[in-house]
């Protein structure tokens, strides 16, 4: 695959995400029924399949609900894209469900429907943030550090400060990331000695030994071997 087809996949998949938002945004002020109730409805089985649909549903009463979504996902996925190609959807999966099952299991049953991809939003920052940390990326801590900043609140969001904000789906974005990070996590291969002793082979010993014996019947000095190789209502969120 070229760089400019893997650029290009970078940048589709993330504008595919938004536009499929905003669709099903447009789709919510024409469908039959009221879609939020395809949301997360805490703690009861038919709630679970929230868990699936949540995050593509956003309040149609405050369109800024999607419009404060729309930039954080897209940089957060471009960045797993780019930083994490070969696990990106892995992590992305998991991100959505797992923050949906956690969101399902902390929130009490209030009748409100929890709805919105910000829980996958706090979940990719914790992601990419202590993968930064922990692999030493300053790039990635410098991504999430740009999010958290340009998305104010996001990190107050893991508290119970507004009686509309999901602040169960941010914190269960949140603990899903950490853990991400931490079971994807491969620390680097310690680094090896810079000399590394071989024992020679039988046959290779018996001929320094021939030459040892040689050079010792001619030479009063003593010789000796050192053989070494280098390697180097609706809760938003």
């Amino acid at each position: 695959m070229t760089k400019k087809a893997i650029n290009l996949e970078l940048l589709l998949y993330p504008f595919l995400l938004i536009i499929t938002l905003w669709v099903i945004y447009w789709g919510e002020f024409n469908a039959p029924f009221e879609l939020t109730r395809l949301g997360i409805l805490p703690r009861t089985v038919g709630g679970l399949s929230g868990v699936l649909f949540s995050p593509l549903l956003h309040s149609t009463n405050d369109i800024y609900h999607l419009i404060n979504n729309s930039f954080p996902i897209y940089i957060l996925s471009v960045a797993l894209l780019y930083y994490y190609k070969d696990i990106a959807f892995k992590v992305f999966f998991l991100s959505w469900i797992l923050s949906g099952i956690l969101t399902w299991s902390i929130a009490k049953n209030e009748g409100s429907y929890h709805i919105g991809i910000s829980s996958i939003i706090y979940a990719l920052v914790c992601f990419l943030f202590l993968s930064g940390v922990l692999r030493r990326q300053k790039q990635l801590q410098a991504v999430s550090l740009l999010i958290v900043f340009l998305y104010g609140s996001l990190v107050w969001g893991v508290f119970p400060m507004e009686e509309k904000i999901s602040w169960q789906g941010h914190l269960g974005g949140s603990i899903t990331g950490l853990v991400l990070a931490a079971y994807y996590y491969e620390p680097l291969p310690k680094s090896k000695s810079i000399t590394q002793e071989i024992t020679p082979s039988y046959n290779t010993q018996k001929k320094l030994d021939h030459l040892k014996e040689q050079y010792t019947t001619n030479s009063s000095n003593p010789i000796y071997y050192d053989y070494v190789k280098t390697q180097a209502t609706e809760a938003k969120n």
